[in-house]
């Protein structure tokens, strides 16, 4: 893992250039420092003050390096979450679902009093709810770029049955963008509001109905939200799987890894540990994670009391409506401290471009050319993961690194099941690259587990979509809402038709 003072001067790692169109223009190359393979995976100094769109290039897979898939996310992070005048993310103003398709029951659009672009509450895999230290649930957004839009349009999928009877072949072309948001609801003028990007936003009313949690966006609240945490899924060409891209709020202070402790959302795992394959969940761990609190983690919890999800009916007997407040919180830390099922310690691409893109806020800032409504340098990199062998995104696939993998066959299920094991998403056998572990603490909370739903790809793939918003061979008594494509890796088609279905 790299250290502090490991890092090599801005100098060699920052590309000063007026024009970054080419990302392999810069020194990508390993350098040695104390014993240690560091790979340099540049910032741009054209990203700021203003953001460019990412050029469309097939970056190439391993053994080249997979800086250019990192950067990637961090681009198109930054180019939706551009600040407006008053500070507002471009991202608030893409296309929602509800501006996406068209529904057999036309409500009023977003942004006005008569309709919530935020909520959706209930995480995908259990349809569990995050509540925060304040009792506060955590409210999600999906939002998409104008690529998407432009593909939804052309062909010709805005509605439930078109979706539902579209080819099962059809793919989404480069320069399509995804994002999903979580945000916190907090007082108005809240002292840390200059430390986030945040905006007033329209949020569901919630109400406790037979034992259930009811979203009414119809009858939004309008409150003050700051962001924790945003999905950036996106595409390049030869990648039609997205390559899907996390981030997190940090305190804004030198950060190198999530050890260092600055990513405040929620504490990894002190002891530097993977959950164990004898104890997944790490029902037997007693260690505290952590005597300081985060937005979505309680001081001293421990491993074995953290990432609980509480029973809806159980919430909805502790639901305050008045207040639109919990008695009851959830407490999360993050299991995998690296995201990588085979080692703890982070790429040392992230780390490198992390820092590189904190310098960049910092020398921006210290020349006056950052907008002082710009709170982006407070968020950071958790990880990517997309497929390294795209060949093998097909229908009806898992998408992982299991027995459904093609290499069994070829390498027998002992040779590929200890190489996986050793080398993660490393191993020549992967067909995943990247984050193999990748969770949002703020979006997949409960299911970060090894025998749960830990990567992107466990919920986003090309079979059949349930009512939870997960494959079909993970909830078979669910109710189907798309059967298998390509286009089923992305859940936003799927979010409109189950709130298109959902009574």
């Amino acid at each position: 893992m790299t250290s502090p003072r490991s890092i090599p001067s801005l100098s060699l790692l920052v590309v000063l250039t007026a024009s970054c169109t080419d990302p392999f223009t810069f020194d990508n190359k390993p350098t040695r420092t104390a014993g240690e393979t560091e790979e340099i995976c540049a910032a741009s100094a054209e990203w700021l003050p203003v953001t460019p769109a990412v050029s469309l290039y097939k970056p190439l897979p391993h053994p080249a390096s997979e800086c250019p898939f990192y950067r990637g996310g961090w681009q198109n992070f930054l180019v939706a979450t551009q600040p407006d005048a008053q500070g507002r993310p471009a991202l608030q103003g893409y296309a929602t679902v509800d501006d996406l398709f068209t529904s057999a029951t036309p409500h009023a659009r977003r942004d006005t009093a008569m309709r919530a672009w935020l909520g959706d509450i209930k995480q995908a895999g259990g349809r569990q709810i995050l509540i925060d230290t304040s009792g506060h649930a955590i409210y999600y957004g999906i939002h998409v770029n104008q690529g998407y839009v432009d593909f939804i349009n052309a062909h010709n999928l805005k509605t439930v049955d078109a979706l539902k009877n579209a080819d099962p072949n059809l793919f989404f072309p480069a320069g399509v963008v995804e994002f999903k948001s979580a945000w916190q609801e907090v007082p108005d003028g809240d002292p840390s509001l200059g430390q986030y990007i945040s905006t007033k936003a329209w949020v569901p009313h919630l109400r406790a109905v037979g034992g259930q949690i009811v979203e009414d966006k119809n009858a939004p609240r309008l409150v003050t939200v700051r962001l924790l945490a945003l999905h950036v899924v996106f595409t390049l060409p030869g990648h039609p799987e997205f390559i899907w891209s996390t981030f997190e709020h940090s305190d804004g202070t030198p950060d190198l890894t999530a050890a260092d402790g600055h990513r405040d959302v929620a504490p990894v795992h002190p002891g530097d540990v993977n959950p164990l394959l004898t104890d997944p969940n790490n029902q037997n761990d007693t260690t505290v994670i952590s005597q300081k609190d985060h937005i979505l983690f309680r001081a001293g919890t421990t491993a074995q009391a953290g990432n609980r999800a509480i029973a809806e009916s159980e919430l909805a007997a502790a639901f305050d409506e008045a207040t639109q407040t919990f008695r009851r919180q959830t407490s999360i830390y993050r299991m995998f401290p690296a995201s990588k099922s085979n080692t703890t310690n982070p790429d040392n691409a992230i780390t490198s471009l992390n820092f590189n893109v904190e310098t960049l806020f910092t020398q921006a800032q210290a020349s006056g050319h950052l907008d002082p409504n710009d709170r982006r340098g407070h968020y950071r990199l958790v990880g990517a993961v997309w497929m390294d062998k795209p060949t093998y995104f097909g229908h009806n696939s898992p998408l992982q690194n299991d027995l459904s993998s093609p290499f069994v066959a070829s390498v027998g299920r002992a040779k590929f099941e200890q190489d996986i094991r050793e080398n993660g998403s490393d191993s020549p056998l992967s067909i995943l690259a990247g984050e193999d572990r990748l969770s949002s603490t703020a979006m997949e909370s409960f299911t970060q587990a090894p025998d749960a739903f830990p990567n992107c790809f466990s919920c986003h793939n090309t079979q059949a979509i349930t009512a939870k918003g997960v494959p079909v061979d993970r909830d078979s008594q669910g109710a189907v809402l798309l059967s298998p494509k390509l286009l089923n890796i992305s859940h936003v088609l799927s979010q409109f038709v189950l709130e298109e279905t959902t009574p």
